[in-house]
């Protein structure tokens, strides 16, 4: 019963390391195109329909929070510190809101994962 238990808990363990651990420089690379993509696949969808209007920012936006913000959360691979998390978070959004704009998915080659800093 004893060893039962301990191949139990050990199987859990590993499961649950693997569901923690952090992802990739190239997982988080591949969000990020994702974000691209589907921005554009958004701008695709609105000059389809015949009242939709592709490139409204505001209809971006909104677009952006109905599908990854709120309660529907996001989809950001997992990163342990917090600032990255976030950092890469924004990037998503920023890759999205631009290629949902233009019709054509944004670069996510330059991205990176320390926190823009603008300037004041």
């Amino acid at each position: 019963m004893e060893k039962r238990y301990a191949v139990a808990v050990l199987a859990l363990a590993t499961l649950l390391a693997g569901c923690t651990s952090d992802a990739s420089q190239d997982e988080q690379m591949e969000y990020l195109r994702t974000m691209a993509q589907r921005g554009a696949e958004l701008h695709a969808v609105e000059k389809s329909r015949p009242s939709g209007s592709p490139g409204d920012a505001e209809e971006c936006s909104d677009s952006y929070e109905n599908i990854y913000g709120g309660l529907n959360g996001h989809d950001a691979p997992h990163v342990g510190n917090y600032d990255l998390k976030v950092a890469l978070v924004k990037e998503g959004r920023r890759l999205f809101m631009e290629s949902c704009m233009s019709g054509t998915p944004s670069s996510a080659q330059g991205a990176s994962r320390e926190p823009r800093r603008q300037n004041s």
